[in-house]
């Protein structure tokens, strides 16, 4: 773990690019080049807003290992790495390609050795550097003006294009204990080829079910096909359901079923089987399902949940 040590530090202020792309400056002085290692922090304005008094504020650390990073194969170098240590003030989904120029400061000469390292961060992946920097034995040798007096200068730049997206949460699928909605469809040959429920409630949601007895969607004269549809007024919404269709069998009690899985929204409010059961087994008397001209369906709603949209 990198000891932070802000009395070792430098920080100089932001500035912006020529493109008028944000760049980040963050130098650290180093007194005592024997230390392990060595951190400091510095807050930079997001990019977002223009204003530099209203923009919010990133907390960006740089790690300084004047013996090198072992633990990353940076032994004999010296190691530079930059950090996004607070991500609060960035919306959820964000990324930024970042151009990161890494410097060590010459001090006889007064110039600057820079070493370029180009990465995209984002929440998981939020560091990026380079373990072997600057060999350790060309890094102390005097001459060279890195290391004058026992003090250095290191430091990073960072031009950053931030990007955010806009974002979906799913959350945890809540299970409802209500009823099975009950459907009873009398004179069953009588009906048209297109048939719909009452819409009923369940898990805070409108719904009905519709119903082709002939078929459709290249099932027509061949099998029953059955719909669950959500019926809601807001079209951004979007339900996650974990439904289950019963086709009662009025007289063995051994109903026929199927299960679904699937989001409905507005573009999709319809999901189910164009294929359910075949109409030769729903019609035959001898199955138990249409019985003196009444089918009766249930659907159960097992599982519900709102896709939520955050940005």
């Amino acid at each position: 773990m990198a000891e932070e040590s802000k009395d070792l530090s430098l920080m100089v202020p932001a500035a912006v690019g020529s493109c008028g792309i944000p760049v980040f400056r963050l130098t650290v002085l180093s007194e005592n080049s024997s230390i392990v290692a060595i951190s400091v922090m510095k807050y930079y304005s997001s990019p977002e807003t223009s204003s530099p008094e209203t923009s919010s504020p990133i907390l960006v650390r740089l790690y300084f290992y004047p013996d090198g990073d072992k633990e990353r194969y940076g032994e004999g170098c010296i190691s530079l790495y930059v950090s996004i240590e607070d991500t609060s003030a960035l919306q959820p989904g964000w990324e930024i390609d970042a151009n990161v120029r890494f410097f060590v400061y010459d001090q006889i000469r007064d110039e600057y050795l820079m070493f370029q390292d180009t990465k995209r961060l984002h929440e998981i992946n939020k560091e990026c550097g380079i373990a072997q920097l600057l060999d350790l034995s060309y890094f102390k040798n005097p001459t060279n003006g890195f290391l004058f007096r026992d003090k250095c200068v290191v430091g990073v730049e960072i031009f950053a294009n931030i990007y955010t997206g806009v974002g979906e949460c799913l959350p945890a699928p809540e299970k409802f204990y209500y009823n099975p909605y009950t459907w009873k469809i009398n004179d069953y040959s009588k009906r048209a080829n297109v048939l719909y429920s009452e819409v009923f409630v369940r898990g805070n949601h409108h719904w009905k079910l519709r119903l082709c007895p002939k078929g459709d969607f290249g099932q027509e004269a061949k099998s029953l096909s059955l719909y669950l549809e959500l019926v809601e007024s807001e079209p951004a919404t979007r339900i996650y359901a974990d439904y289950k269709f019963q086709l009662k069998n009025q007289e063995s009690g051994e109903d026929f079923e199927l299960t679904g899985l699937d989001v409905f929204s507005s573009s999709t409010p319809s999901w189910g089987f164009s294929e359910f059961l075949s109409i030769n087994d729903v019609e035959d008397s001898s199955k138990g399902f249409l019985v003196e001209d009444v089918l009766i369906i249930q659907v159960e709603i097992i599982h519900i949940s709102a896709v939520k949209k955050f940005s």
